[in-house]
């Protein structure tokens, strides 16, 4: 019991502590969860938001550099296959080889799918020098489309250590190829070319000689 005193005298006002503290604790509590779920909530926004963003952004899904393929005859192919579920992401394939001598390169590189919404979208090819980096011929873009390809053409390459990069992305989930094929063929006629040339041409003078006599 506690007395209040007032103009008209003492009085008494009774208080009841425990009601008082109860009411201050239920509404400690109520902000302390609403704090909590405005918490969680943001926590849940800001990791939804990174979990879009993180699942947006293209990923390089390149291969390791090859080498490629020479047979014989000078005959040039390479290429590369990429699983589904790579919808966006892109790559930079690279593909060294060595010209032993001055030489003629013609390469021809596609890539077909069912649509131009499906498979590979081919944006580049080029020829650089492994030594430096530095980029020697761009291809040409042929077509685009359901149909991608490139040409590159390079006469009198010099010898050294080479390599052919391709560039592109991946249209849809369903994945997609490319292939390469083309020839590196001796700008310069081998020795043995040069004997045989000169054998035919000692045949055809002998040949001559023997009809003048003949006449």
């Amino acid at each position: 019991m506690m007395q209040f005193v007032s103009s008209v005298g003492i009085l008494p006002v009774q208080i009841h502590y425990p009601d008082v503290q109860a009411s201050i604790q239920r509404l400690v509590e109520c902000m302390k969860k609403n704090t909590s779920l405005a918490l969680a909530a943001m926590v849940f926004a800001g990791a939804t938001l990174f979990s879009q963003v993180a699942m947006a952004a293209p990923v390089d899904i390149s291969s390791t550099p090859g080498a490629v393929t020479l047979t014989t005859g000078g005959s040039l192919a390479f290429g590369d296959k990429f699983k589904n579920n790579q919808k966006s992401n892109f790559f930079n394939d690279l593909f060294n080889f060595t010209v032993g001598q001055s030489s003629n390169l013609d390469m021809l590189l596609s890539s077909v799918s069912t649509s131009a919404a499906n498979g590979l979208n081919l944006t580049g090819f080029g020829l650089y020098s492994a030594g430096t980096n530095a980029l020697v011929l761009n291809g040409t873009q042929k077509a685009s489309g359901a149909t991608d390809s490139w040409s590159l053409s390079y006469a009198n390459l010099a010898a050294g250590n080479y390599y052919l990069k391709v560039s592109g992305n991946v249209v849809s989930n369903t994945g997609g190829t490319f292939t390469a094929n083309g020839s590196l063929v001796s700008a310069v006629p081998e020795p043995g070319t040069y004997a045989m040339l000169l054998a035919g041409l000692g045949l055809l003078g002998f040949m001559a000689r023997r009809r003048q006599k003949a006449g």
